[in-house]
């Protein structure tokens, strides 16, 4: 196989996934909920994405975000082709695909970062890298500048160890392309754990997880498992290392993990609080939760807010409410430790309010509803955030027609055959899943947007045979897209 010096895998593309948590409004509404002051998006922000892969994620914001400069980079120049001939297509100005691999990003000097985010390289690479990239931090993140850093944990992936090593050490003696190696190191395992193996009837989950990475596509498999230096990391060393560049640990990119009520055991929750030293108490929360993946958020400085700065913020804070959300009422979470059920007293006219249109905290809060609930309206946003029922909204001002440059692009592409699943949503200043048949709706309404009814679902449905692409239901999928998707997707400006 063809790799980097690295040890990562380089003759496959990364697919083009899509990382919400990665958004600059994201990040900076979750720095608001945790008390810390953040960046402005109101004025020119840089933003660095480590790793970008194709350059999808980077793509879409930069569209969504004409305020900042972004800044891509990777060391396989597939990737990066592939993200300049997107940027040139759609007329992005605003951001820059670099080539390069780590050591080689840091030997140049340059402007810093209000954002760097890196998501899954970090536990992938050699320590020696990762050295590097706390160098890259060190030398280029702003004072108050964020850090969104997801990575690899222990203990959850720890036990996977043993079969990622033998995965790897599989592909190194097999024959055909990295999907193909993956598939025959897979066979391999399974005729272990069907044979008794030890390793699977002392760990009966990694049969379970096993079976579960291979629905994500073996291509990604590729990239995720045949990686020579693959390493689950501890939270705490983790933690440590980058205080010692004056980056502190703040909370999580995934809102959820935010709140320990919600998101652990509760008989875990009094001895975890009974730690003092943060890097235990993290550490504890990991092994409470069995975490598998952390998306660290790392702040420069200490940048806590006052109690009055924070209500300020807070306050000033906008949402809007996604095409998934559920109707007003009672609202079930699925969370890792069991369904949480979220209160209709709470979430009814919460999603009542944000059905209206985008609304401030402010607003919110001002509601009669909402007012005698309004110390548990911070925590019931952030949870329809993560549900992805609900987003943070821009204040800057937003430029539809660049977003619906590039979204037209990547509706062809879908339609084609490309694995574009997002769109850009200006208004939010990121982005919003699309499946295929929602993406040839996005290309017929970015071409006819006053089409509606019988025309539209005609159209759609004959855009998609045109592509060879078959959707069930094709007919109840539009009427429903029209109804509940389309309407959303106005708002946020992803379509006329």
């Amino acid at each position: 196989m063809q790799v980097w010096n690295q040890g990562y895998l380089a003759e496959l593309p990364y697919p083009h996934h899509v990382q919400p948590q990665l958004a600059p409004s994201w990040l900076v509404a979750l720095q608001t909920a945790l008390g810390q002051r953040a960046s402005s998006l109101l004025s020119g922000f840089r933003y660095c994405e480590l790793g970008c892969g194709q350059g999808l994620n980077s793509l879409l914001l930069a569209a969504s975000n004409p305020e900042g400069q972004f800044v891509a980079v990777d060391f396989n120049p597939q990737h990066i082709a592939h993200g300049r001939r997107l940027a040139a297509a759609a007329q992005l100005s605003n951001i820059e695909f670099v080539q390069a691999d780590f050591t080689e990003l840091l030997a140049h000097s340059g402007e810093g970062y209000d954002f760097i985010v890196a998501h899954g390289v970090y536990s992938w690479v050699a320590p020696a890298q990762r050295a590097v990239i706390r160098g890259f931090v060190e030398q280029r993140l702003n004072a108050n500048g964020l850090l969104c850093l997801g990575y690899m944990c222990q203990p959850g992936m720890a036990p996977l160890a043993a079969a990622q090593r033998f995965i790897w050490q599989h592909a190194q003696y097999s024959k055909g392309s990295p999907p193909q190696r993956v598939q025959a190191a897979l066979d391999a395992l399974q005729a272990l754990q069907q044979g008794g193996a030890g390793y699977f009837v002392e760990q009966p989950e990694m049969a379970r997880l096993l079976a579960r990475s291979a629905e994500q596509g073996l291509d990604y498999l590729a990239h995720e498992l045949l990686c020579e230096h693959w390493q689950p990391l501890p939270v705490a060393d983790v933690m440590a290392e980058f205080a010692s560049l004056g980056c502190q640990l703040i909370g999580s990119a995934i809102p959820l993990e935010n709140i320990d009520a919600v998101s652990l055991p509760g008989n875990c929750l009094a001895a975890i609080q009974g730690l003092t030293d943060p890097l235990l108490r993290e550490t504890a929360k990991d092994l409470a939760r069995n975490q598998a993946q952390r998306s660290d958020l790392y702040q420069r400085g200490d940048q806590a807010l006052s109690t009055m700065a924070h209500r300020h913020a807070l306050l000033d804070s906008c949402w809007a409410l996604l095409p998934a959300a559920p109707a007003p009422g009672a609202v079930e979470f699925s969370t890792r430790i069991g369904p949480l059920q979220g209160a209709a007293e709470l979430y009814q006219p919460l999603l009542q309010a944000l059905g209206e249109g985008p609304q401030s905290f402010a607003e919110l809060a001002r509601r009669p509803a909402l007012a005698a609930q309004v110390g548990q309206l911070s925590g019931a946003l952030q949870l329809l955030m993560w549900a992805g029922y609900a987003h943070p909204l821009l204040h800057s001002p937003v430029d539809v027609s660049r977003c619906q440059a590039l979204n037209r692009l990547l509706a062809e592409g879908a339609l084609q055959g490309v694995g574009y699943a997002h769109l850009a949503a200006p208004s939010l200043g990121a982005s919003v899943p699309a499946d295929k048949l929602e993406m040839a709706a996005a290309r017929v309404l970015l071409e006819h947007p006053q089409l509606r009814g019988v025309l539209l679902s005609e159209t759609i449905q004959a855009l998609l045979r045109r592509h060879g692409v078959t959707v069930e239901q094709a007919a109840e999928r539009v009427q429903q897209f029209e109804q509940r998707t389309l309407p959303g997707w106005q708002v946020l400006g992803v379509v006329p």
